[in-house]
């Protein structure tokens, strides 16, 4: 009942949400000493790349209930029906976190049947709690990487929840949000779309630089479209080893329940290489890998 009672509500929050990706712009950039914690953040793609195993928090967060823990263990273990009747509960509370994680689930069709008016409504939700001001960083990258979602739905459109694409308002959305804090999700958007002169001028260059920023992040989306540009050799030249390269560096990225096609690709792309190339690719991978790590930690080595 909660969940179509806020359904119903959904339209008479589009407005407010809007209106905070107008003002991202005034926004100061977060440091990297900020981002350190991971806990119930590790799905946020905000600042740092997020840990490819969901772990349960090793900080106190007065929004972690515990609801939240029992969902999140649900979640981590594939029981989403338990999940997302744990998430309303705590989302009934106004629990932020939750209402994050069932737009995720109905954006995803986990544990429900996919519904991006739902997807939509929820990621709403925790956008309009966005304060540039806010204290508490957690929270803050929480709303901020809500308001990248919406920035999804608004290029692509949604038709059951009443919301035509506008792929240049998307674009100037994801530069907000990118410029102000450095969001790979947006940074991969941009880089997209630069390149296909989508919603914005086309500029392959530009395109370029911005999927490299988010690569260097580790967001596993911009890695395997580095590495089907480098197959198809057309907007770069085209280079086998450095396209294995890129989906060795995605497929290590990636979340398999996310991104389960990069991982079929790199095994396709392993088994059209010879046996030097493919060593090639690894080794470089391995040097990318030990620059920009996937838990954003450096070894000793390069300290």
């Amino acid at each position: 009942m909660a969940a179509r009672g806020f359904e119903g509500r959904m339209n008479a929050g589009l407005r407010p949400v809007l209106a905070v990706l107008a003002v991202v712009s005034v926004l100061v950039p977060a440091t990297a000493a900020e981002d350190d914690d991971r806990g119930p953040i590790a799905d946020f793609y905000s600042y740092l790349p997020a840990a490819p195993e969901l772990r349960l928090p090793e900080i106190s967060i007065p929004f972690w209930t515990d609801d939240l823990k029992k969902a999140k263990r649900a979640y981590k273990n594939g029981n989403y029906e338990r999940a997302v009747k744990l998430f309303r509960s705590a989302s009934d509370d106004g629990n932020l976190v939750a209402d994050w994680y069932l737009g995720h689930m109905y954006r995803q069709g986990r544990g429900v049947p996919r519904n991006d008016a739902m997807a939509y409504s929820y990621y709403s939700r925790v956008a309009e709690h966005y304060d540039p001001d806010e204290d508490d960083q957690n929270r803050l990258r929480i709303t901020v990487d809500a308001m990248v979602r919406i920035a999804d739905y608004q290029r692509t459109g949604a038709v059951n929840a009443g919301l035509a694409p506008d792929p240049p308002a998307a674009a100037r959305s994801y530069l907000k949000i990118a410029t102000a804090y450095g969001h790979p999700a947006a940074q991969y958007a941009l880089g997209v779309m630069s390149i296909k002169g989508e919603g914005v001028k086309k500029n392959p260059q530009q395109g370029l630089k911005w999927l490299m920023a988010a690569a260097r992040k580790r967001y596993a989306p911009a890695e395997a479209y580095l590495g089907e540009l480098y197959w198809d050799g057309k907007i770069v030249r085209g280079d086998r080893t450095r396209a294995l390269m890129w989906y060795i560096l995605a497929r290590e990225s990636a979340r398999p329940e996310e991104n389960p096609e990069i991982y079929d690709r790199a095994l396709q792309l392993e088994s059209n290489v010879g046996e030097d190339e493919r060593i090639e690719a690894e080794a470089r991978a391995k040097v990318w890998d030990e620059q920009y790590p996937v838990d954003g930690v450096k070894s000793a080595a390069n300290d």
